[in-house]
């Protein structure tokens, strides 16, 4: 008897199948627990192990061991004639459907159904100012987001953050409509008057479901005292919350309100902190002047210290340099006046996202211990785990962002880059779908991304690019037309749309020299910008002046943590595995052969971590490049042809030196030509799109000449 049919009278391949069920299903409900409950990171990783370590174990028992009507015998101990394995096969068979289904089910409740909200949870909506003075709006604003901030301290109770919460501000939405979307089960809204030195807060929970007041409360304060009325008011909720929600958070809220040593520094870091949520460089540019008028008044000031060293580090001016000397100033005194102060820890974080990703990750992590809803910490915990290579933790964080804010609209933003990342193209869409309302510029960049750079439509992801024509993103669009136009060879189109990029057209046109020299005087104008070493390393090393770009990589392995691949600074790689592996390649020809072997198992430890993510195009291009290190050239061809259907379309791939062995190689020059072939295909589509469909006429055109003879072909 034959091994395979072996394998299937003793159902161990029966096994194989209904383990892994088993072991998906575990997965995914751990997920979800984790989600819901909060259970730490570890724990999937922990339940990942334990089910690896049992597979085997249970392959051997399927193996060696058989059920009989008498209990568990060893195989070779049951008679042939008394051995019902076919019947225990078919109850694996059924158990499997089983599993399946269930799998099924779960798959859905995920994607489609959100389930009730949570008893104890509320949100915190924009407090309405009623005050004749429309530009006391930000006093408002501060009042209702103290108060979210005090309700946020309560473990029980969970907190909508502040972006989701005040994005239905100045809407005429129903209250049970705006907790549908928040999921959330009560809604705290109220007003401000501000008359002269008199301020009138009036508060009301509201049950979403039976859209009833639970409780309400009108406050008449003198402003003097503005605080104290704050500390009065988060105190007299937590209690009306205690009783309605059956809540067990023991005493009060104990008032953590900010404190200034007078109004008007108050008012300046209201404006100031007002500002810093919309983003944008001009509202950026006039927090620094709020926050900056706040500490004049108040150095003593911590918060506004903490948010003017935030929106400094945000606005990168005039320099980064510059930027980040200011802010670590102004974070030092924040942390020397409050050392648990949560927005000094998020600034921290801020600071430290690529230089130092573990100690961005313990500052995020205490900012949230201080403000559990805090969703710039989330998100700047998120993106330094993503750097150390922590993949599922970081996209647990993300999720949780979403969870807290589900309408941040950096959250979204973020999610959608994730969720092409990891092949989930359509989800990915909605997303930005979803975006549309919130900020269409940014809506349209998720879309783009997603269609180009996961799934390798070039014209329908420039179709979405060019939309995005906001003040903000038009650096952004100039840059993905650039990519477009060299990929599909339209060269002085490409020139045409932005005059730093044309030494990446020099690259692909092989006018190497020009590229350069250009990029090596950005670099001597940068020394330490990592990114101009970058670009400088790279473009060298397409030159084939392999010798000269090695100094410079490992330059680059300074900006990272020990024991990680070089960043993604130029390509849109989550693991910056490419530059790495031209870094091993260059230490060969150096004849560093053993420190190029630990470069290279670099990349297997980090491709190794990112596959438990998700699968894209990078994934087997490193697979690709990994195998033309090792001289496999079968395997090179298996991997360049996964990244073509997984939406590699760069044909400035195939030139890498890494494959200069294979240039020639039959199957290499094949899957060369399957590339072309699709990029001819894009070709068309995209010139159809940029002369007569573009979506932005009036903000870009081609010339003439690009143009000339497509209207035929299209008639064809």
């Amino acid at each position: 008897m034959g091994l395979v049919s072996e394998l299937r009278r003793r159902n161990v391949l029966r096994m194989v199948v209904l383990y892994l069920v088993a072991a998906w299903l575990i997965m995914q409900v751990v997920e979800v627990m984790m989600s819901v409950v909060g259970l730490p990171a570890w724990a999937g990783r922990t339940v990942f192990v334990l089910l690896a370590v049992g597979f085997p174990i249970a392959l051997i028992f399927s193996w060696f061991y058989e059920i009989t009507p008498e209990g568990i015998s060893l195989e070779k101990d049951v008679d042939p004639q008394e051995s019902i394995t076919r019947v225990t096969g078919r109850r694996l068979d059924f158990i499997v459907i089983s599993l399946l289904c269930a799998a099924v089910i779960l798959f859905a409740y995920d994607k489609w159904w959100i389930g009730p909200p949570p008893e104890k949870s509320i949100a915190v909506l924009a407090f309405e100012n009623m005050s004749d003075d429309p530009e006391q709006e930000y006093f408002s604003d501060g009042i209702s987001e103290e108060l979210l901030n005090l309700l946020a301290q309560i473990p029980e109770l969970r907190v909508i953050s502040r972006s989701s919460s005040f994005s239905f501000k100045g809407k005429d939405i129903a209250l049970p409509t705006v907790a549908k979307q928040l999921n959330v089960a009560h809604v705290l809204e109220g007003s401000v008057r501000k008359m002269g030195n008199r301020v009138r807060i009036t508060a009301q929970l509201i049950e979403a479901s039976s859209d009833s007041h639970l409780w309400s409360q009108t406050y008449d304060r003198e402003l003097d005292d503005i605080f104290a009325v704050q500390d009065e008011i988060a105190a007299a909720i937590s209690e009306a919350l205690k009783m309605k929600l059956a809540l067990v958070a023991g005493e009060a809220v104990q008032p953590t309100a900010i404190r200034a040593a007078n109004t008007d520094a108050y008012d300046a870091y209201l404006r100031g902190r007002e500002l810093i949520y919309l983003r944008g460089r001009q509202n950026l540019q006039e927090a620094v002047r709020h926050l900056e008028r706040s500490l004049r008044l108040d150095e003593m000031f911590a918060p506004a210290h903490a948010q003017l060293a935030i929106a400094t580090l945000l606005y990168k001016a005039p320099t980064w340099e510059e930027a980040k000397r200011k802010a670590i100033r102004h974070l030092d005194r924040a942390q020397e006046l409050e050392p648990d102060l949560a927005e000094a820890h998020a600034g921290q974080a801020l600071l430290t996202l690529s230089s130092d990703p573990q100690s961005a990750i313990e500052h995020a992590r205490k900012a949230l211990a201080s403000n559990p809803n805090y969703g710039d910490a989330m998100l700047w915990m998120y993106l330094p785990l993503a750097n150390l290579g922590r993949y599922e933790e970081a996209f647990a964080t993300l999720k949780q962002v979403l969870v807290t804010d589900p309408l941040s609209v950096a959250g979204r933003i973020n999610y959608a880059f994730w969720l092409g990342a990891i092949g989930r193209f359509e989800e990915a869409h909605e997303m930005a779908d979803q975006l549309l309302v919130q900020r269409p510029a940014s809506a349209y960049i998720a879309h783009a991304e997603t269609s180009f750079i996961w799934e390798g439509k070039i014209a329908e992801g420039l179709s979405w690019a060019l939309r995005s024509q906001a003040a903000e993103t038009r650096h952004y669009t100039a840059g993905f037309l650039v990519g477009v136009l060299i990929i599909i060879g339209e060269y002085e189109e490409a020139r045409r749309v932005d005059v730093d990029l044309a030494y990446v057209v020099d690259v692909f046109e092989g006018r190497f020299e020009e590229a350069i020299q250009a990029t090596q005087r950005n670099m001597q104008l940068n020394p330490e910008n990592e990114r101009a070493i970058a670009v400088a390393a790279n473009v060298l090393y397409d030159a084939g002046r392999i010798h000269e770009a090695l100094p410079l990589f490992e330059r680059l392995r300074d900006f990272v943590p020990e024991g990680r691949p070089i960043n993604h600074l130029v390509e849109m790689d989550i693991s910056g595995s490419r530059m790495t592996m031209r870094l091993a390649l260059a230490l060969r020809q150096a004849g560093d052969e053993d420190t190029a072997q630990a470069v290279v198992q670099l990349v297997k430890q980090d491709h190794a971590a990112s596959s438990r993510v998700g699968r894209n195009q990078f994934q087997p291009r490193k697979e690709a490049m990994i195998a033309a290190f090792e001289n496999d050239a079968d395997a090179v061809i298996v991997a360049l042809k996964s990244a073509i259907q997984l939406g590699l379309r760069n044909p400035q791939f195939f030139d890498d030196i890494i494959f200069e062995d294979l240039w020639d190689e039959p199957r290499f020059v094949a899957l060369r030509g399957e590339l072309d072939a699709i990029l001819i295909d894009e070709h068309d589509k995209v010139l159809q799109l940029i002369c007569f469909n573009n979506p932005t006429p009036d903000n870009w055109q081609p010339l003439p000449q690009t143009c000339e003879g497509v209207e035929e072909q299209r008639r064809l």
